[in-house]
């Protein structure tokens, strides 16, 4: 049974925007899991929905079988952290982290000892009499994430809660993050504009475009497998083309490059009209000149772990990514295009 529910969940904003249309989405219990989508997609809104900070237009929200749609959210038994530290700087760190079971009537001696136990869970055993202005900005969202589990949720919800940190801290929080929930056992729902981290932390993606959710996945089979033209480019990068069958072959005008249908890996109904989705692990770079291969010229070169990676253009105007190895591609250069299997969906 689904630790989190959401069925037919819409919301629709005084001034007629709407945040989210139709979203069914399961989350297990003690399951980590990542929303993610381009700005204005509905992820945020999807959080607060769960949250009970915006209540839905039509559908419902449950919580461990419950239904908490219409329940405030102090009620509702969440930790959440958001993007900014959001700790009060005149308390101290103790203060500041205790503060919810003040609210709750908790006694002192016992709350002493929930600070403390969250001071040590979070790295910051020993900071509970310094003020927030003392720590770093990584210190801080400790602190912010001590403050959300120290009542024992039921649910933690994270709202861009790396994205202000630099790196190589945000790496190490991240790293600290995954450990505590799986010690905890808190089910997660994290809600990021950054790809990689969701696809690294996660046990499952919510991609959402444009409201809806697009496809909910483990992490490999997000990135081979997208269920969209649309999810491939937002996920993998992915070039996207205009492609016809003809009897046993799937050709791409723009590019002049046709395939035997049993190297396209064709995703959905068969159809005549299809939109390709050229994954960068799909594209090989060539010499330019190469037979069989389309001409293209590099746009870009990055370092890339050894590698490179590039973007290439083809003299349709159509870009694609791509890794290279050996001698750096120099930009401008002419260069061979080759694209293996590709994916195809039906229009």
């Amino acid at each position: 049974m689904s630790f989190i529910d959401l069925r037919n969940v819409t919301v629709t904003f005084p001034d007629g925007t709407v945040g989210l249309d139709g979203v069914d989405l399961d989350v297990r219990e003690q399951e980590f899991v990542a929303l993610i989508g381009p700005s204005g997609s509905g992820k945020t809104t999807l959080l607060r929905t769960i949250a009970g900070f915006v209540q839905p237009s039509e559908g419902q929200v449950r919580i461990d079988a419950r239904d908490l749609t219409h329940v405030p959210p102090e009620k509702r038994g969440m930790g959440m952290v958001f993007q900014q530290h959001a700790v009060w700087p005149h308390m101290s760190v103790a203060g500041n982290v205790e503060y919810p079971l003040k609210r709750a009537g908790v006694e002192k001696r016992e709350r002493a000892e929930r600070v403390e136990r969250a001071l040590r869970l979070v790295g910051l055993d020993g900071f509970g009499a310094r003020k927030p202005a003392s720590l770093s900005g990584g210190q801080r969202q400790r602190v912010a994430l001590a403050r959300a589990i120290i009542a024992d949720p039921s649910v933690l919800l994270l709202d861009e809660a790396l994205s202000a940190l630099d790196e190589p801290l945000r790496d190490s929080l991240r790293r600290e993050l995954v450990s505590l929930t799986r010690r905890e056992g808190l089910t997660t729902v994290h809600v990021t504009h950054d790809r990689s981290e969701a696809l690294s932390i996660a046990d499952r993606v919510v991609v959402l475009i444009d409201a809806r959710v697009q496809q909910v996945a483990d992490p490999a089979t997000l990135v081979r497998y997208p269920a969209s033209p649309e999810v491939a480019a937002f996920i993998a990068d992915a070039a996207l083309l205009d492609a016809v069958r003809e009897g046993d072959r799937i050709s791409c005008p723009s590019l002049g490059l046709s395939w035997p249908v049993s190297e396209v890996q064709v995703v959905g109904a068969p159809s005549n009209t299809l939109r390709l989705a050229v994954l960068p692990t799909a594209v090989e770079v060539l010499p330019a000149g190469t037979p069989d291969a389309a001409a293209a010229t590099v746009a870009s070169v990055l370092y890339d772990a050894g590698n490179f990676s590039v973007t290439v253009e083809t003299e349709s105007g159509d870009r694609f990514r791509a890794t290279v190895t050996g001698a750096r591609p120099e930009i401008g250069e002419a260069v061979g295009l080759r694209i293996h299997r590709p994916l195809a969906y039906p229009v």
